[in-house]
């Protein structure tokens, strides 16, 4: 579905990757929007496993935020991870159950940093009274944006850039060192 488009893929298409038949696939899930939705879910359980096991050993909220940042930048043009996004944020104004569900997703995902900031308040890396709830919309604007133009190829945003990018914003809104 990342490489060809939701529209572009049939359910046998997913059956012959995977090796099994079309029957079998609709087995498993109710239709192809179900399997698309379930796909970027998957994606988004291992992402967010993938960040609380590599949480583990960093004390720092700064720390922890920089692996966040490394892990959710995309790998560059093509990224299938942010391609799924892409696929679900342009069905989410005409389809309310994909709407709702990426909303579920966002909030998941914003749970998790809400809990990074939080770490980085009580160690006292985040000064008491910043904006918390306002920075992770501005950053998650930020993030989005940029995303788009790493994932399509922009000439001007890449990978790094992106990288560097972020860590700036977040290091001049709550005020701690950006990482070498």
């Amino acid at each position: 579905m990342a490489e060809q488009g939701l529209e572009s893929t049939r359910i046998a298409d997913v059956a012959a990757r995977a090796g099994i038949s079309p029957g079998h696939v609709l087995y498993y899930f109710e239709s192809k929007a179900d399997l698309f939705l379930q796909s970027l879910r998957t994606v988004e359980d291992r992402l967010r496993e993938a960040a609380l096991k590599r949480f583990e050993g960093l004390d720092s909220a700064a720390a922890r935020w920089d692996a966040v940042i490394e892990m959710t930048v995309p790998s560059g043009p093509g990224d299938f991870k942010l391609l799924l996004w892409l696929q679900a944020w342009e069905l989410a104004p005409r389809d309310e159950e994909v709407a709702t569900f990426i909303a579920t997703l966002e909030r998941n995902w914003n749970e998790l940093l809400q809990d990074v900031l939080a770490l980085g308040v009580s160690t006292g890396e985040i000064a008491p009274g910043v904006d918390l709830e306002g920075f992770l919309m501005r950053y998650s604007c930020l993030f989005d944006g940029l995303t788009i133009r790493v994932v399509v190829g922009s000439r001007d945003v890449d990978r790094d850039r992106m990288i560097a990018t972020c860590r700036a914003f977040a290091a001049a809104e709550l005020g701690w060192t950006v990482p070498a």
